[in-house]
């Protein structure tokens, strides 16, 4: 019998244990036939990505050389999010290739487009319906105004290229950066990205501008931030009203003046991690009354808080009505029990808009690109 000659079944279940890309296009081109039974199977697929698997709306490629991409769009019709392939030693998809892909693509949403790349919106006009980008960095040349981009994930800027560029993204939601190279934030009260949500900066330069640039993001809810040095600039007059939830994690022990300046500045949090950092007991009775409206306290990282300061916080949540879920041990299991997520593996992307849900607990380096709107893929379907 010919392989040709198989029940659909039989193929379909032939089909579904190829997991190398260039193996399921080369079958994708076989014939009609072999054509649509492999479209049936992608057309599932909403995530082709470099990473391992973990759910049916994933491809994972594994990849030696290029290949040509621009078939994906016919293999993969549903697609949301795709990343650029760059084999080991070898080159990037090529631009021109890739660009195809997005204009034949009506479902794309996002791209990862490497590390190591330089997006150029200029020569792009097919990035403007996306919404979801990630790239290394971004040149500050920009001329026309991006207003569907929402999440913007970056290897490396500076601060102040941010609040060049940003009136060029005027609907960005979720901002992900990392800065080592010296630059500065304006101290003002000019909101620079009015509706930015989530903001996570690793800021590693000279001296730590990141409160500042929360200042100018008013409707700022979510910030992940991780501290390079201990010089950090503060403007006490403004207040992070809408900033429900924080993560400080520092390279090097920040003095609790410092600290308590920060935090004052967001007298709204609910949900605060301070990493890297030294605190003592006596420090977690200051926190609590600053914040008083907290409901979770991470210093896990933190060698001179106690099971005392985890005393005092239950006596005081006990006489005044409160509850604050508090984790200073560095092996808590309660926390896998009230956070089962944190038993997830990093992915680059997860399913709804939510930074508690997929980052509040993550390090920096494993910090998801995008967010995938839950919404969005409900009204897909």
């Amino acid at each position: 019998m010919l392989i040709n000659e198989l029940p659909d079944d039989c193929l379909l279940a032939i089909f579904d244990y190829i997991q190398d890309l260039e193996d399921l296009i080369n079958c994708f081109k076989v014939c009609d036939k072999w054509c649509n039974l492999i479209v049936g199977r992608t057309k599932k697929i909403k995530y082709l990505i470099d990473q391992p698997s973990y759910s049916h709306d994933y491809f994972c490629f594994h990849l030696k050389e290029l290949i040509n991409v621009t078939c994906l769009s016919r293999l993969f019709p549903n697609l949301r999010i795709a990343e650029s392939y760059h084999p080991p030693y070898g080159d990037q998809t090529p631009i021109e290739d890739f660009a195809k892909l997005i204009r034949d693509s009506e479902s794309l949403k996002g791209i990862i487009h490497g590390s190591c790349y330089v997006l150029d919106f200029e020569l792009m006009s097919e990035y403007a319906n996306l919404e979801m980008l990630s790239t290394g960095s971004i040149r500050p040349n920009l001329s026309k105004i991006n207003e569907n981009v929402k999440q913007l994930h970056l290897t490396t800027t500076t601060l102040d290229i941010l609040q060049q560029i940003a009136h060029y993204f005027p609907n960005l939601e979720k901002l992900h950066t990392f800065t080592i190279i010296h630059g500065s934030a304006r101290d003002s009260d000019e909101q620079v990205l009015p509706n930015l949500k989530i903001l996570e900066l690793e800021d590693c330069a000279g001296c730590c501008h990141s409160f500042l640039f929360m200042d100018s993001c008013p409707a700022l809810q979510s910030a992940h931030i991780t501290i390079g040095r201990t010089h950090i600039t503060i403007n006490d007059s403004i207040k992070n009203l809408n900033l429900r939830d924080l993560v400080i994690h520092s390279y090097e022990p920040i003095e609790w003046n410092v600290i308590s300046r920060c935090i004052s500045k967001c007298p709204n949090l609910k949900h605060l991690a301070i990493r890297g950092t030294y605190l003592k007991d006596e420090h977690i009775q200051q926190l609590i009354l600053i914040l008083p409206k907290l409901t979770l306290l991470d210093v896990r990282k933190s060698r001179g808080v106690t099971q005392e300061a985890a005393d005092h916080v239950r006596d005081y949540c006990k006489q005044y009505g409160r509850s604050i879920k508090f984790y200073f041990k560095k092996d808590d299991k309660q926390i896998e029990s009230d956070w089962p997520q944190l038993l997830n593996r990093p992915d680059k992307v997860c399913l709804g808009f939510d930074f508690m849900e997929h980052c509040f607990f993550k390090n920096f380096n494993d910090l998801p690109h995008f967010l995938d709107p839950v919404d969005d893929l409900k009204c897909k379907r």
